[in-house]
């Protein structure tokens, strides 16, 4: 029992071990890892210019509460910016999570938590500095996270396996450069309006306002578009350029089928989503908002959402919303409705009457009640026109009682020259969104009389050439004009100035007006001062000035009273000056000059310019002055009247140029002449095209010499043990601009056996250089039984020359052999006499003095050479006993048989390969 009682608690402290292991696991992935998880509805980025180059960063997380894990909520997220034009890295930026607020219902009481979404705002604020952020086609940011609710209806959406059908959202958002043309640039993304936490119901009119504001009033352009998925199915994807694949519509369900409603999801060019669902789900889209200013598209943003759809609104039926004139009896006006105003009558007069009325404030269900409320909203126009309603425009009706409200409209028209149209909007409170009537009124309101303003008899000072309505005056003229404007009203007036492109001031066009001003009259008077000494004309000669004038009326309509002035100089000639080298005679060559240099070589010329008609101040430079310090190149700026004169010299050395590189150059030589009276710009230019060639040089030359004799590319034979030496000598006949620096290298060194131990150092000099070359060869040399190797030896001698440097190679061949072997059979001697007579003293086989002067013994008798086969080892002398009385290892031993008896004795000689035996008979 007891046994049983200790395994029980064993087996539960394992099962506790399992669950806290598994618990602690699942804690730690939580805290360390962001978790793959159903959890986003959609979201966008923001990007807002706060100054300078400071913007604010925002990304926009929208959360489902209902169907997201807890844990998937990021702390901070990390988002990417590229180029667009190569997809170039350009930064990471961290945003902390820094807000986080539930999306608001517009019927509160209709909530019954089917729909919890909250609102996460990650921010951060960043540079976006012109050094780094001025490419034309902009830059885009971007971040992907996985991943959308797994119960979406009109996409795949589940949770990431092998079948690759899970999806998650890029948050993506095009920006502009920071800087255009050389001036700052200065954008902030659209702001769109915060989404509703409103679901839809089958059959029942949707809508909601995606619409965008603009902080730059740039245009805005909506269009539904395919949700973006994630790069691949992990929680957080590695950071990528793109291209960032679409989400996967399930059957039935497309772009042009995103709920399958009738009528499906669209969304207006006012960015109003409406849609009448059909069948219950949730539904996922996106909206693509392009940017545009001035025509162009600087940006886009994109926004991901989701809706709702389910069976869960009750039975409601729209308010209905009629009008009358206040001259009418009845409201019997619905859906539209027009009503006209003189300008005569009174402001309580200039107004009309709506009724609402709603069938469910007479329904028990509804406990005979509906809140109701009206809108204004302008329809061919946009403006808030607010300030028609009355301060009232909410009530609930009780027992299906109506309601009535007074729209009352302003004296002055919402927009001049015709109608303007609005549409009063009925709501009612029902669920999940309010049913709607609409009344669109076409309303026409005469404006207050009001005379426009005019021109009085305008009066020139002076006579000016006129020509198709353009005033003409030859430079130094003047141009002067009074002109005076009226307004019959006695209306205040006020004045503009419209240049085509130009400041008054720079043109020498003054307008002064006459103070202190009189109440319905403008005086004033325009001067031109066509003085080319004090204002440039250079760039342009022709100017439009328009004095415009309107008046001040109730309304400010009508057209304003505008004179015109279109102005044109003729300005005095000048001559072009001209340009020319001593180069060459030729005319036709006088523009372009071609030339052929070498290295070491100097081109030097002079450069004129000339302006012989006029004598003005001229100017004489080369374009790309730069270049020249580079190339080791002189010509000075030159200054002059009438003519002007600088030389060019260049002495082209190696140092300061790369033929490899580069060995075409073009100077582009021009003068000047911009100090006239009218700051004309004449200039003209000459080409001097000039090629360079590698220097000229002579080929240096190499000799191995052995004693006196050449041996280049020779064979030369030696006896191994024998010493070899040659000399090698080197010249360069090159001695301008100095003698080149030649080196002497042993290029290889080949043969039977790799050549070892030889003697050489590599020298080098200038014009002349020599170094010794030696190697005494020993048997060792002889592999394999094999006694004559042949061996080649490559030199080389190579100068400097710079571009176009030569060399010269020359080859020296050894052959080695072995000391050849003795034909004949070897006959020492047999006797010797150490009698001390001078003759035959001693026994010795090499270098015996000779007893006749006139005999060699040498000659007879001798050792077998040595060769690298057999070698002289030892000689050994016994007596007839058998006993050692003399042992040598020299070749040239000597035996003087001292203490030796006469008699017969043995010698033995040694070699590597044989031996040598025999008698030897000691006489006195």
């Amino acid at each position: 029992m007891g046994g049983f009682k200790q395994w029980f608690e064993m087996v539960i402290f394992r099962d506790w071990l399992i669950v806290m292991k598994r618990f602690l696991l699942t804690l730690l992935l939580l805290i360390s890892f962001p978790l793959v998880a159903s959890h986003i509805v959609g979201g966008e980025f923001e990007l807002i210019h706060l100054s300078g180059s400071t913007y604010r960063l925002n990304l926009i997380l929208y959360f489902d509460q209902i169907n997201g894990a807890p844990g998937a909520k990021d702390p901070n997220v990390t988002v990417t910016i590229y180029r667009k034009k190569d997809n170039v890295l350009m930064g990471t930026v961290l945003m902390p999570l820094s807000n986080e607020s539930n999306v608001p219902y517009t019927q509160p009481e209709c909530s019954s938590g089917e729909l919890i979404t909250t609102k996460l705002i990650y921010t951060s604020t960043l540079t976006l500095s012109s050094q780094n952020y001025n490419d034309p086609e902009g830059y885009f940011v971007v971040w992907e996270r996985c991943c959308r609710n797994y119960n979406i209806t009109n996409i795949y959406s589940q949770q990431p396996s092998a079948t690759n059908t899970s999806a998650g959202q890029t948050f993506y958002l095009e920006f502009p450069p920071v800087v255009k043309n050389g001036q700052p640039f200065v954008n902030s993304s659209p702001r769109l309006f915060p989404p509703l936490n409103d679901f839809a119901c089958p059959y029942r009119p949707y809508y909601v306002d995606f619409a965008g504001v603009d902080d730059d009033e740039d245009s805005l352009v909506y269009t539904l578009v395919t949700p973006l998925n994630t790069t691949s199915q992990v929680a957080l994807p590695n950071p990528s350029p793109g291209p960032y694949p679409q989400v996967t519509w399930r059957p039935g369900y497309g772009l042009s089928k995103i709920i399958n409603g009738s009528p499906d999801l669209r969304i207006s060019k006012e960015g109003l989503l409406t849609a009448t669902p059909r069948t219950q789900g949730l539904f996922v889209f996106a909206v693509k908002i392009d940017e545009y200013r001035a025509g162009e598209k600087i940006g886009e943003s994109r926004r991901d959402f989701q809706m709702l759809v389910v069976d869960a609104c009750p039975q409601a039926e729209p308010p209905k919303i009629t009008g009358k004139k206040l001259t009418d009896a009845s409201f019997t006006y619905s859906k539209n409705m027009s009503i006209s105003f003189s300008n005569t009558i009174a402001d309580a007069d200039r107004c009309i009457q709506v009724r609402v009325s709603d069938p469910d404030a007479s329904k028990i269900e509804d406990n005979y009640r509906e809140k109701i409320s009206i809108r204004a909203v302008a329809l061919n126009f946009k403006k808030n026109i607010s300030e028609i309603l009355p301060a009232v425009t909410t009530t609930t009706l009780l027992n299906g009682s109506t309601k009535d409200f007074t729209i009352c409209f302003p004296r002055c028209p919402y927009i001049e020259g015709g109608p303007y149209q609005i549409g009063i909007i009925a709501f009612d409170d029902a669920c999940s969104l309010p049913l709607t009537d609409t009344l669109k009124i076409a309303v026409n309101v005469e404006p207050p009389i009001n005379t426009n303003p005019y021109y009085v008899n305008p009066v020139d000072h002076v006579t000016p050439l006129i020509v198709n309505e353009t005033i003409i005056l030859q430079e130094g003229g003047f141009y002067e004009k009074a002109f005076e404007i009226h307004d019959d009203d006695f209306n205040e007036l006020y004045v503009s100035i419209v240049t085509n492109g130009f400041i008054l001031a720079d043109a020498g066009i003054k307008i002064d007006f006459e103070s202190p001003p009189v109440k319905g009259i403008i005086k004033g008077k325009i001067r031109w001062d066509a003085y080319c000494d004090i204002y440039n004309f250079t760039n342009r000669t022709g100017f439009q000035v328009k004095i415009i004038a309107n008046d001040r009326d109730l309304c400010d309509f009508g057209d304003p009273a505008t004179a015109t002035f279109n102005f044109a100089v003729i300005l005095p000639g000048n001559a072009s000056p001209t340009i020319d080298t001593d180069l060459t005679s030729d005319p036709q060559e006088r523009k372009v000059v071609n030339l052929q240099r070498r290295v070491n070589e100097t081109l030097a010329f002079h450069v004129t310019g000339t302006d012989l008609v006029d004598n003005d101040l001229l100017t004489l430079d080369v374009k790309q002055r730069d270049s020249l310090d580079l190339f080791g190149i002189s010509f000075p700026v030159a200054s002059g009247v009438g003519t002007v004169t600088s030389r060019f010299q260049w002495d082209i050395t190696c140092a300061k140029i790369d033929l490899k590189k580069k060995s075409k150059f073009t100077f582009q030589f021009i003068v000047v002449d911009n100090a006239n009276k009218c700051r004309f710009y004449k200039a003209d230019t000459v080409d001097v095209q000039v090629t360079v060639l590698p220097p000229l040089n002579s080929q240096p030359q190499l000799t191995i010499q052995q004693g006196n004799e050449i041996v280049n590319n020779k064979a030369v034979e030696f006896v191994v043990g024998e010493p070899i030496q040659f000399l090698l000598k080197g010249v360069d006949g090159d001695v301008y601009p100095a003698q080149d620096l030649i080196s002497l290298t042993l290029l290889e060194a080949t043969g039977t056996e790799k050549p070892e131990n030889y003697v050489f150092t590599p020298v080098e000099g200038r014009g002349k250089v020599e170094t010794p070359f030696a190697w005494t060869p020993d048997c060792s040399i002889f592999k394999n039984g094999i006694y004559e190797n042949t061996y080649t030896f490559k030199f080389k001698l190579k100068d400097d020359r710079c571009f176009v440097n030569k060399a010269d190679t020359v080859s020296v061949t050894i052959k080695i052999r072995d000391v050849k072997s003795v034909e004949n059979e070897f006959l020492p001697p047999n006797v010797f006499t150490p009698n001390g007579d001078g003759c035959n003293d001693y026994f010795a086989l090499e270098g015996i003095t000779p007893c006749d002067p006139a005999t060699n013994p040498d000659l007879q008798i001798s050792l077998p050479p040595d060769n690298c086969v057999s070698r002289f080892e030892s000689v050994y002398v016994y007596n007839r006993w058998g006993s050692q009385v003399f042992m040598s290892g020299e070749r040239n031993f000597r035996w003087y048989a001292t203490d030796q008896a006469a008699g017969v004795y043995f010698y033995v000689i040694k070699y590597t390969n044989k031996e040598y035996k025999g008698s030897l008979s000691l006489r006195f």
